[in-house]
């Protein structure tokens, strides 16, 4: 198998509030018509970013500092954020790099970091989740409002993926070595959980195709990665595929 990026093209999407482009500064009228894209009943999150290039980090300052239940600290004070974001073009060593040193410190205090890049390789998308990060989102298909959601939704315990990546990440895994069709310590409830997750579902789209509630498809996840010793249900999918039970 190729080890080909999956890639967005990088568009400004119109229409929808908070569909600020990611490589453009809001300005303040803006941010106020919209009252930051964002519903007024939301979940609190505190966030931390860095960019891989200035105009990239100011637009996205300028647009979480504006939206509604959302606080933004320097990437200095990072460990005190809910959730990290690493904004960046191009997938590379340095970019890496960095995501293992944010997500392997934030691990101690279980603080989910999310990718947000042009294009990434199955290897760097595998090498991703391998080190902790909770979520990767394609610029080209999310405006800054997208990217709160997501974090609101890590926060939450979940792991912003599209489907297209979800795909590519079970793709690679399953053409690894190593990999044993019928082997695994999951019992049958699990494997259904974790295969419905790697077909992209959201807790809640799982909980309605097994008629169960969304708070025992949580459980279930959470005991398989408190048991496992993993950290997040992306890591929980890819076990259950390298463990041949998907």
């Amino acid at each position: 198998m190729t080890r080909s990026a999956v890639k967005a093209p990088l568009r400004e999407r119109p229409g929808p509030a908070g569909r600020f482009r990611l490589t453009s500064v809001p300005d303040a009228p803006a941010m106020r018509a919209l009252g930051g894209g964002e519903d007024r009943d939301v979940l609190p999150v505190t966030l931390t970013l860095t960019a891989s290039d200035v105009l990239t980090e100011e637009g996205a300052q300028a647009y979480l500092r504006g939206a509604s239940g959302v606080r933004v600290v320097p990437w200095e004070d990072r460990h005190g954020a809910d959730v990290a974001l690493v904004l960046t073009h191009k997938v590379s060593l340095a970019t890496l790099t960095r995501v293992e040193e944010v997500a392997g410190a934030a691990q101690g205090r279980g603080v989910p970091v999310l990718l947000v890049v042009d294009s990434i390789s199955e290897r760097h998308l595998l090498y991703a989740v391998d080190r902790g990060v909770v979520g990767v989102l394609l610029r080209g298909e999310v405006g800054y409002a997208d990217i709160v959601r997501a974090s609101r939704r890590a926060l939450q315990g979940e792991s912003p993926l599209p489907p297209t990546l979800v795909r590519a990440l079970v793709e690679r895994l399953r053409s690894l070595p190593g990999h044993q069709p019928g082997s695994s310590d999951l019992s049958a409830r699990e494997v259904d959980v974790l295969r419905l997750l790697a077909e992209g579902l959201s807790t809640a789209e799982v909980a309605g195709r097994l008629n169960y509630s969304e708070r025992t498809i949580k459980n279930v996840l959470h005991d398989v990665i408190t048991r496992l010793g993993l950290r997040n249900r992306t890591q929980a999918v890819a076990y259950a595929i390298r463990n041949g039970a998907l």
